[in-house]
């Protein structure tokens, strides 16, 4: 079976791996071709219909492969189901990886496969179309492939809708993200670069349950992200941990269609935020990572939920919230309590520890963490997209402008609680 775009190759397993090699790989001779396909190795040793994916470059001359193994792909049904229209490619495709070539000879199709429902809201709010979506993508791919100073990104459609829907399929807007996404990515390293679930501080914080996306999506298809101050271990963790931490949801979330469409909604237990904690945290990091997070992150930020934020941490919230667009301002929702929190989401998506019905924050940690391992290598091979930064390109224009024209401290808004 072959997925639509060649992403994914599934030979017949009575066939050896040099088999396979020869008549199935080799004949992919672009530079960076990439696809996934499985051994049988292991397969009674796991759980039935499980797989072991490989993760397989060719050399341009299709004669060298190097292969690295990349995870247990589970149910040969997600794969049969790649081609149906009631399937969400977005969820089932993590454990593809992309290419990062900005000019490939072929590229990858892209064909709807979201509800009715999602395409009229995809309408209403974005302005997408499939003529628009085809012309918009059209026009990103040349203005990558011609851009002198991106040397390396992906170019698949996914990749791409999270600027143009982002900016609601304004192309000149979503490239100048896109520059700027690569920019803040080389910029800071230190947050962006390995974002590996198998780091033991970085699965460490997910363990513990820091921060986590809930498996459910609430009545308007909103993907909410809980943060709890309270699940960190100070004595084992850093600021730039805590920010890798993020980015890490943030990436493993990206390509999700519906989450694209529709939006996040982030939630954040504060009853237990401490001084200890906001110390971590210089003045001068929390501005970078709020400007990476509003003009460099293609996310569609629906709303900022506190809970029970402490008042010795109401000075330092509200500088964080000065830095934040006139329109984000707006979505700053504060709770005192969790049962108020409670009473304002569904809570047939909530853990159980937060009045939900939809079991305990545990069963959600283990579910996240293998869509985490899933998009592993996704995520490292992302590391390879390079842009050159240049005193003319946007991002760092708009870095010196707001450097010099905000300040430090920037100006205060009284905060009101729900």
């Amino acid at each position: 079976m072959q997925e639509t775009g060649e992403r994914m190759y599934i030979p017949d397993r009575s066939r050896s791996n040099s088999e396979v090699f020869h008549d199935d790989i080799c004949r992919r001779r672009r530079e960076g071709e990439f696809c996934m396909l499985p051994t049988a190795r292991d397969i009674q040793r796991r759980r039935p219909q499980s797989i072991e994916l490989l993760y397989v470059h060719c050399s341009p001359e299709g004669t060298r492969c190097q292969t690295s193994f990349l995870g247990i792909f589970v149910g040969w049904e997600i794969v049969s189901h790649f081609n149906s229209t009631n399937s969400n490619p977005s969820s089932n495709m993590d454990g593809v990886v992309h290419s990062n070539c900005k000019n490939p000879a072929k590229y990858e199709p892209y064909r709807f496969t979201l509800s009715d429902k999602l395409r009229k809201i995809a309408k209403a709010e974005l302005r997408e179309t499939d003529s628009i979506r085809e012309q918009s993508l059209a026009q990103m791919r040349e203005w990558i492939a011609k851009n002198p100073h991106i040397k390396k990104c992906r170019t698949d459609p996914v990749f791409l809708l999270r600027f143009l829907r982002t900016k609601k399929f304004s192309v000149v807007q979503a490239c100048e993200m896109l520059e700027k996404y690569l920019s803040i990515r080389q910029t800071y390293p230190k947050w962006f670069r390995n974002c590996d679930i198998d780091s033991p501080e970085l699965e460490a914080v997910i363990d513990g349950g820091y921060i986590l996306p809930l498996p459910q999506r609430d009545a308007n298809g909103q993907q909410l992200v809980l943060s709890v101050a309270g699940n960190l271990d100070l004595n084992r963790v850093n600021s730039t941990v805590l920010a890798k931490a993020h980015f890490l949801v943030q990436e493993v979330l990206a390509d999700d269609e519906e989450a694209q469409i529709c939006g996040y909604v982030q939630c954040l237990d504060d009853r237990l935020l401490s001084m200890r904690l906001l110390g971590l945290w210089s003045l001068v990091d929390i501005k970078r990572v709020t400007e990476c997070m509003q003009n460099g992150i293609p996310t569609r930020i629906r709303s900022f939920n506190f809970v029970g934020l402490p008042s010795s941490a109401i000075t330092i919230m509200e500088f964080c919230v000065s830095l934040l667009s006139d329109k984000l301002k707006k979505r700053v929702n504060l709770f005192r309590t969790v049962k108020d929190f409670a009473a304002k989401m569904d809570k047939s998506i909530l853990p159980e520890e937060y009045g939900g019905t939809a079991g305990p924050i545990a069963d959600m940690i283990a579910q996240f963490k293998e869509r985490c391992r899933a998009k592993r290598a996704q995520l490292l091979a992302m590391d390879e997209m390079h842009i050159e930064i240049t005193k003319s390109s946007s991002f760092y224009a708009d870095t010196c402008r707001r450097d010099l024209d905000t300040g430090i401290i920037g100006s205060f808004r009284k905060l009101e609680v729900d």
